[in-house]
């Protein structure tokens, strides 16, 4: 994807109605006065318009991705009731490169899972079946309200872990219930390095807080 320019930031940026000062030149900065002390006054405003348009602009694209993730999840609720989880699950699925995107249950010391989604549309294997709360990653989801590794065997937080480079990209965000208890984790993971983008984040936490309903009947 090229790179956006300052031109294409601002148009954007006043496009969406947020004010943006004049770019500095020398007669708003430094209209008389030593002519390096001048041009040093310049460099130091366009530095910090610069600065000014980056922040606004991070601010403005984080805003339409909130947007967009409240709309994602109207999208996905609407889908999911309609078709079935496992089909919102396969829509969520087919916007990241891992293989698997899932929902597990939280029960006592056993996360099990609800449902499971396969890019390969292979048979669940019994080891995603049902997974030991204290060796899975899901647990530092639960503790630390996300955890987010895309390549396990390089991540020394995981040193010391049975399935540290066996499960090797992983990405989850907690499920909470109505009274703002945990219920369980939505995540992507992988047996191969995969990366998430930080929008791609944000959409999974968003759905993660509109899928708990949807769970109600599940098995």
């Amino acid at each position: 994807m090229p790179a956006i320019s300052r031109i294409q930031k601002e148009q954007a940026l006043r496009a969406a109605g947020i004010a943006l000062r004049p770019y500095p030149t020398l007669a708003t900065v430094a209209p008389a006065g030593d002519q390096r002390a001048a041009d040093l006054a310049l460099l130091d405003a366009g530095t910090a318009w610069e600065r000014e348009l980056e922040r606004l602009y991070l601010q403005l694209l984080m805003t339409q991705a909130q947007a967009a993730s409240g709309d994602a999840g109207e999208v996905f609720v609407e889908l999911s009731r309609r078709e079935g989880l496992a089909a919102g699950l396969e829509q969520l699925n087919q916007r990241v490169p891992h293989r698997y995107t899932a929902v597990y249950r939280l029960e006592g010391e056993l996360l099990r899972n609800i449902e499971l989604v396969d890019k390969a549309h292979e048979v669940r294997p019994e080891f995603l079946a049902e997974v030991p709360l204290g060796t899975s990653f899901c647990q530092y989801v639960l503790r630390d309200g996300m955890f987010l590794t895309s390549n396990s065997a390089q991540d020394d937080r995981l040193d010391g872990h049975p399935y540290q480079g066996v499960m090797v990209a992983y990405h989850g965000a907690p499920i909470m219930d109505s009274t703002g208890a945990l219920f369980g984790s939505l995540c992507h993971f992988d047996v191969q390095e995969q990366p998430l983008s930080d929008l791609e984040f944000e959409h999974l936490k968003a759905i993660a807080q509109v899928i708990r309903p949807l769970l109600d009947d599940a098995p």
